[in-house]
């Protein structure tokens, strides 16, 4: 779509000047296009991921204007297993000062995975920035959707 919109952008402005049959239809669509671009955008930054489940299965959705606009189903078949990690991420940020010179941030990021018995198969259904809410998900997952909430730890044998 960006893409589109690059062209026909680009195409009305080199050829402004230029007398062709075409002429018209591009002054018409290259606001057309500019403006679903840009709500597309919008609506991508401000969409959340979330769960849903519905007589149909449990999907990964994501949600934008409180309106479902794309959901993915999520196979539980050998999947028995809800489990939380924890994992350490760093993101290095450009600065001058001399508060925090390395620019380096720090967080942690939890994520919800279904695993097979053994914790050696794993599916991501959701990542998160506080592990309150993991919790939430994986309590909501062990009383409605009947699966077990356990440490993950692997048996490689």
């Amino acid at each position: 779509m960006s893409i589109i919109l690059v062209i026909g952008i680009s195409v009305f402005f080199l050829t402004k000047k230029i007398n062709y049959p075409y002429k018209d239809i591009i002054a018409i669509y290259t606001p057309i296009l500019l403006i679903l671009f840009l709500f597309g955008m919008i609506t991508f930054i401000i969409s959340k991921k979330g769960l849903l489940t519905n007589e149909k299965g449990f999907f990964k959705a994501y949600f934008a204007f409180g309106k479902l606009i794309y959901k993915q189903e999520v196979d539980l078949s050998n999947k028995p297993v809800a489990s939380i990690l924890k994992l350490r991420k760093s993101q290095n940020l450009p600065s001058a000062g001399i508060v925090y010179p390395s620019g380096n941030h720090n967080f942690y990021k939890f994520y919800v995975y279904l695993l097979n018995e053994s914790h050696t198969s794993k599916t991501e259904l959701i990542d998160l920035k506080k592990q309150e809410n993991a919790k939430q998900i994986v309590d909501f997952l062990t009383k409605n959707i009947d699966l077990k909430s356990e440490l993950y730890s692997p048996n490689l044998n």
